[in-house]
């Protein structure tokens, strides 16, 4: 497969090539592509999370163990949380337990489809598998972070992150079934997110080296650079191609109907990561300071979490459930409040 990108940024036509280009993966910190008009005491809280992450536990309480960056499930009673140090824990509706990834490296990325086919992917382009019943490496390309990861089934699975080359770009990874396949994303500096409503509508959010954000979205071969004005994104989610929201470090909330983007309050700096939802009616959005946003189809309204903790992920079984990951612990939504 060839996977090309726009010009519509001036980006290159970019073939798959073997591997990223780039020096050796850096801290999780740096990948924070922080602008330099953003709000200095925002920007240090959210680098000093970061490289919270990056250490190790020295003994986690399963039931309670900190530094989350990712969470996602195939129902409410099959859960992953994924974070620093290599963690992944696992929620069968009763309790968490650990699960040996075997790594200490940061794991922030989670998703699958179905209970025996869930991805993780971390630094050091770090991409682990679950088959079912153990977790094994699928790949590793030491001049990466992968930061988010998506499927539309056990032979599509997409992986979004960093790659520090000159200047710094955007890195995307493919697997078909038998191969992975990468490619810088010139005129990027990171890809946060992906998410797809099929293999053949994939989408990708991220930042521009101009400093706004940027959304890919492509048939899985071919990809544009959608128009768009505003914030770097950290986060995607839809319902439908036609339904699709994002979520910006230091802006809005924005909506994409099929034809145009519009912002949606909060429209002023909240610093969002994740987002993710179970239907038009029913989205969440997570991210510095334990904020919350619900959105009920009509209007979005601040969910009060008890905590001051970043907030990195969000994932829904379906109404009255909802899980966020954090970093200081994982928070269940039960209908009516935020709890441990």
């Amino acid at each position: 497969m060839m996977t090309r990108w726009s010009a519509v940024l001036g980006l290159l036509a970019l073939g798959l090539a073997a591997c990223g280009q780039g020096p050796a993966a850096r801290a999780t910190a740096a990948a924070l592509d922080l602008d330099a008009s953003a709000d200095v005491a925002v920007e240090a809280s959210v680098e000093a999370s970061v490289e919270a992450l990056a250490v190790p536990d020295s003994g986690p309480d399963a039931s309670t163990p900190p530094g989350f960056h990712a969470v996602w499930g195939s129902s409410a009673t099959d859960v992953w949380a994924v974070g620093g140090g290599g963690m992944i824990r696992h929620f069968d509706g009763s309790a968490w337990t650990m699960s040996d990834s075997g790594t200490t490296e940061n794991l922030t990325g989670v998703y699958g489809t179905s209970p025996g086919d869930v991805w993780v992917t971390g630094d050091m382009g770090t991409v682990f598998r679950w088959d079912g019943t153990s977790w094994t490496v699928a790949s590793a390309i030491t001049q990466t972070l992968l930061l988010g990861v998506w499927a539309s089934g056990p032979a599509d699975v997409w992986a979004v992150g960093i790659d520090s080359g000159a200047g710094g770009s955007g890195y995307v990874r493919h697997w078909d079934g038998k191969t992975w396949q990468d490619s810088d994303v010139p005129g990027s500096t990171s890809l946060w997110a992906v998410w797809g409503s099929g293999s053949k509508d994939v989408w990708m959010a991220g930042s521009t080296q101009g400093g706004t954000g940027l959304v890919l979205r492509g048939d899985g071969s071919n990809f544009n650079a959608l128009p768009f004005s505003g914030a770097p994104l950290r986060g995607i989610w839809g319902s439908t191609a036609n339904d699709v929201w994002v979520t910006a470090y230091l802006g809005a909330i924005q909506h994409w109907d099929g034809t145009t983007w519009t912002a949606a309050p909060p429209a002023t700096a909240v610093a969002l990561l994740g987002i993710t939802g179970t239907g038009p009616s029913d989205v969440w959005a997570v991210g510095l300071d334990g904020v919350v946003f619900h959105y009920d189809g009509v209007t979005w309204s601040s969910s009060p979490t008890g905590t001051m903790d970043v907030l990195w992920s969000v994932w829904s079984s379906g109404p009255g459930d909802a899980w966020a990951a954090g970093a200081g612990a994982i928070l269940r939504w039960n209908g009516s409040a935020w709890k441990p």
